[in-house]
Order: C-alpha cells, then structure tokens, then sequence
C-alpha cells in the first residue's frame, strides 16, 4: 500500500496522540494568563484527558498531559511553547498552534447541583450524560472506576435539559450541537430514555443532536426519532475481534456482533447515509482486526470512526500503552482506502469533534468544512 502524502501537523497528530505533550514554562505562564487559570482539559473521559489544540492544516488533536496521564506522557519529546503564538515542536516536526479554552460554565454549580455532572462541552459540542454510572463494566472505559461506590442513577429531565441550555449559551464557548451519552441505562429505564431523547429533540429544535449509546433492545425507535428530527446515532462496536471483546467489554460482547451489524444497517436506511457511525478503538486488537471491522460497517453505510486507546489511570489497563503513531497511521491509512470504496468517509465530518479521533473530518469530498461556527481559540500565532 502506498502511503498517503501526509503534512507535517498531520504526522504530529498521531505523534502526539501516543506520546503526549508537555508544556514549556512560558507556555505555562501564557496560560495561565490566557485561559485565567482555568482548568487545561475537562479530562472526564480517558479520550479527552488532555489539551485541545488546533494545529497547521486545521488538524484538531487532543493532546495527553503528564498531570492526567502520567503513565505515559513523562519522557515524551514533544513541547508546546509559547513566543507570541503557541506551537508543537519535537523529534523533527513542528506546527503551530492554537489552544481550546473550556467554556466559563464548567465546574460551577447551579440550584441543581454542579453542571458538569449533566453537562460538558468538548471542542463545539455539548455532551449530556443521563444516567450515573452505567449498568455495564468495559475495563478500557473510566465510568465505572472513577466512582465504584456510586449508585446508578437517572438523572432529573429537567436539570439535564437547563444544564444544556447553559452549554449552548455559554459567553466564552457556546456548544454548537449536543451528544446524548454516558452510562448505559438498565433494561427496566429503557421507557425513561426514550422519553429523555424525545424531550431534549423538542427543546432544541434548531440545535443539531445526536445520540450515542448501546443499541438495547427496544430502545431506538428510529422512525419517531427521525421526526422528531435526530441529526446522528452512533453504535460504539469498539472491538471487532470476538476475543478481544470478550476479555475486555463482557457486556457488549454477550450482545453479540451481528446485533451491532445489523443495527448500523438498519439506522442508515431509516436515517440516511452518513448518519449512523460507529467507534473502533485502535489498539487494543491487531490493525487487521480493526480494518475488518471498518470494513463491516462501511459496507453496511455506516461511518466507521477511529479511536485511539488511552489508558486511564483509574481503569485496570493503566499501565498498558497507548498504540503508536506508526500503529495509528497504518490504520488510518488503510482504513481511508477501504471507505473509499463504498463510498463513506471516516467519522467525524465535524473538525472539532475529530480531536480524539484518527481522521482529519476531510468528509467524503477530501475536503474540511465546518457546519457549525468555530470554537474560540487561543494564543494563534499570526
């Protein structure tokens, strides 16, 4: 296979997303200043534990830190510096760069209680979590770790849809479009779910959503969601070799691979093409494994989507690595030529949102557009 002429920001993604970033003091003290001592990253789930910038090319990375991923990021050779503008340098690449502050509403607290317990917003979409804790175990995934002792709850409708309403209002980052996500309700709370969805598309009717959760049977009523005017539904298949599932998300595993498969075939028909993907975590099962499974699901119409491993210090994969750039670029590469044929591209389309995914959001087209305004940036070198 031939590889793709790749820019030096897009090499640094994957570079980057293995080996992590530190940060030099000037850059430090710039954002300090910059971002009013903010907290650098909402690091609520091990995919977003690090710094959002925007480099060369538009090439959005979520960058791992040593404060949240010590087990990784300590000997990295990559430093984000600041001398009048922010930029990446190390192992001889560089770009420049421009940091993601977090909106002004995360770690405040309302009458309902702290909103980033309904509520958070990466890159320009708000993610909403209903439900605490979840009623599944996968050991890659923090949920059920950070808070052993929580009891799963369902959160109050009405303190999830005002928690919204602030993200999207937010005066430093509004969200431009949510994500309906978190724990996986139990069988019982599936009635619940569906009336959350419902309510959260009818309060937001000129807002983009998408919803992201394990497709329980009986949960998804596509045709009533399409009306009410659903953007996206992403089914996580996240590990394609049966074995790999088994060790490592019980739970899914036990639900069977063709119940995904077929699910992704059947959102695609009532939704559309593009707007049923699918996640595949790159790393924890051999390159050809995950290519069989972006296969699967480009077949079927769906957006196969492409996330790196990274191990959370709170779940029992802690010391395990994160795949390497060569790993990651392999698969990249070679997962591009397999959507190619059926015509799909590798999610997400939205810039902002491939932060943590292994796509450049060139769309089917190979080309970068954002549909929605973009996220404010800071320290941009001119």
């Amino acid at each position: 296979m031939a590889s793709q002429n790749l820019t030096e920001a897009q090499l640094l993604k994957f570079e980057l997303m293995d080996k992590g970033v530190v940060l030099s003091d000037d850059a430090v003290a710039a954002l300090a200043d910059l971002n009013q001592n903010r907290s650098l990253s909402p690091h609520d789930y091990a995919s977003t534990s690090g710094v959002i910038l925007n480099l060369d090319d538009d090439v959005w990375v979520n960058a791992p830190i040593e404060l949240y991923n010590p087990n990784f990021v300590s000997r990295t050779p990559y430093v984000l510096d600041f001398d009048g503008g922010f930029a990446v340098e190390g192992a001889g690449l560089a770009s420049r760069a421009s940091f993601w502050p977090q909106p002004e509403y995360h770690g405040s607290t309302l009458n309902i209680g702290p909103l980033n317990h309904y509520v958070v917003t990466h890159g320009d979409r708000a993610r909403l979590s209903p439900v605490r804790s979840c009623s599944m175990t996968c050991t890659f995934c923090n949920i059920p770790y950070d808070d052993p002792i929580s009891v799963y709850t369902l959160k109050p409708v009405d303190a999830i849809v005002s928690a919204a309403k602030v993200a999207l209002d937010d005066p430093l980052q509004p969200a431009r479009h949510m994500l309906i996500s978190g724990g996986t309700p139990k069988p019982k709370d599936i009635p619940w779910m569906q009336e959350l969805y419902a309510t959260v598309l009818e309060a937001f009717p000129g807002t983009q959503v998408d919803l992201m959760m394990v497709p329980l049977p009986g949960l998804f009523d596509l045709p009533r969601l399409a009306s009410l005017g659903l953007h996206e539904v992403s089914i996580n298949i996240e590990l394609f070799n049966r074995d790999r599932a088994r060790e490592y998300m019980r739970n899914k595993f036990n639900q069977g691979l063709d119940f995904y498969l077929d699910f992704i075939e059947s959102a695609t028909d009532e939704l559309g093409p593009g707007r049923a993907r699918s996640m595949l975590m790159v790393g924890l099962e051999s390159i050809e494994d995950t290519l069989a499974g972006v296969r699967a699901i480009a077949e079927r119409g769906g957006t196969p989507v492409l996330s790196p491993f990274r191990p959370d210090m709170s779940t029992p994969l802690k010391n395990e690595k994160p795949p390497s750039a060569e790993f990651m670029r392999e698969t990249f590469e070679r997962a591009s030529e397999i959507v190619s044929e059926f015509g799909v591209f590798l999610g997400p389309d939205c810039p902002p949102c491939s932060h943590n995914t292994l796509n450049f959001a060139t769309g089917v087209d190979g080309h970068i557009s954002y549909p929605h305004d973009r996220p404010v940036m800071l320290g941009a070198r001119g």
